[in-house]
């Protein structure tokens, strides 16, 4: 099981890299094409659209398809959608190409994740869980650090070849180590060992309904908040006046951040509650990045700055799947886990549009970092008001414990 961990971690890698490439190749390209850094939201806007696609219909594929096979099919497709974005040259070409490439991106997770999860003893599921995704903010950071190096050197086009690269390596061992679903079921498929999935209107029945909105708006919140980052920050750098190495460091600093929220919510979770962990971290996200805009003239303490808001948020990310596990019963725990999740990219794909009407209006680029406190402040408001009503009805699995 440990390969089969090591393959969806290096998976992920992969679609972080993937995912979050574009973030520092838009300054390079506003420059080269002569456009403002605004006229690139749908590009943002396509990459955060095909994810959330990708990501609803993988459940429904992996009903009707082996697991191993609609993470192939994925990865081929954000592998080739990344090299075709290398031949890009205009706005509405990238985007749609994205658009495409996202989707394989989305589609990924959720299989490789599942098949990673497989026989594990239930008590280790969550960290193997936290562990494989891990990879998101690991790629982000390897992208950021390499980033700034392979433009300079070859151009903006080689980021995406290293993002078609890297995933193309891979899929050999995918296709060697991944195990089937019949292999797995005995000789059945996928769908038959399954039980049929749970209706949606079960998470809103009279004693879920409550906990089970509050947690999709603060999974919604959350989302919109660390994509408008994860795509504007680079942007946000290049007009403060940082060389393209800096730009692209800045997305590392968002990703070596949520490596650190990994690494440090699983010893946390053993000792706190998972939902006070993102109570906190929440606010200290909002903190932080109000002193990134009133700090913004010391490059060194902006970037810090960063971290801490990547580690603070991408947490929220994470810790929403542990919210959902302790909130639903066994029966409707993977629609529950679903349905957070596809809420929280809707948001991925609303917080770059917005945060892009915010760039178009020449608002000035530390002040971008304001933006995003509304919905985290709304995503803790969320948080609190759960808390309270799980304090005073004990039923219904404690809320969103």
């Amino acid at each position: 099981m440990r390969k089969i961990s090591l393959l969806a971690f290096l998976t992920i890698l992969a679609d972080g890299f993937d995912t979050t490439s574009i973030g520092f190749v838009v300054p390079t390209l506003a420059a080269q094409w002569q456009l403002p850094l605004s006229a690139f939201t749908p590009v943002f806007v396509a990459t955060s659209l095909g994810a959330a696609l990708g990501y609803a219909i993988s459940g429904r594929l992996t009903e009707r398809l082996q697991r191993r096979e609609v993470v192939i099919a994925s990865v081929l497709l954000f592998a080739l959608g990344s090299g075709i974005s290398a031949l890009a040259d205009s706005v509405t070409m990238l985007s749609v190409i994205r658009l495409v490439c996202g989707i394989g991106l989305g589609a990924a997770i959720p299989a490789v994740v599942s098949l990673a999860v497989e026989g594990v003893a239930a008590g280790r599921r969550e960290s193997v869980t936290v562990g494989v995704t891990s990879g998101l903010s690991l790629g982000a950071a390897v992208g950021g650090a390499i980033g700034g190096k392979l433009i300079l050197a070859w151009g903006w086009s080689s980021v995406f070849i290293v993002g078609a690269i890297a995933p193309l390596l891979l899929l050999p061992a995918l296709w060697m180590y991944l195990p089937s679903d019949r292999a797995i079921a005995g000789g059945s498929t996928w769908a038959d060992a399954q039980p049929q999935p749970a209706r949606v209107s079960a998470l809103l029945s009279a004693g879920l309904a409550p906990q089970t909105l509050l947690l999709w708006t603060f999974s919604f919140l959350i989302f919109t908040a660390v994509y408008a980052l994860t795509f504007w920050v680079p942007s946000m750098l290049h007009r403060l006046g940082f060389d393209t190495s800096g730009v692209a460091f800045g997305s590392a600093a968002m990703g070596i951040g949520g490596v650190i929220a990994a690494l440090l919510l699983i010893p946390l979770s053993f000792r706190f509650h998972v939902r006070n962990i993102l109570l906190a971290s929440s606010m200290l996200g909002a903190v932080a990045l109000a002193l990134g805009a009133w700090l913004a003239g010391m490059p060194g303490v902006l970037l810090a700055l960063i971290v801490v808001v990547g580690a603070s948020l991408i947490a929220g990310t994470i810790g929403q799947v542990a919210l959902a596990v302790s909130l639903y019963p066994p029966a409707l725990r993977a629609t529950g886990i679903g349905w957070s999740s596809a809420i929280g990219r809707i948001g991925s794909v609303i917080g770059p549009g917005v945060m892009g009407v915010f760039v178009a209006s020449d608002l000035a680029a530390p002040l971008w970092l304001l933006v995003p406190v509304v919905p985290i402040l709304l995503a803790g408001v969320a948080l609190r008001v759960a808390q309270k009503m799980s304090t005073r009805a004990a039923p219904v699995a404690a809320g969103l414990a």
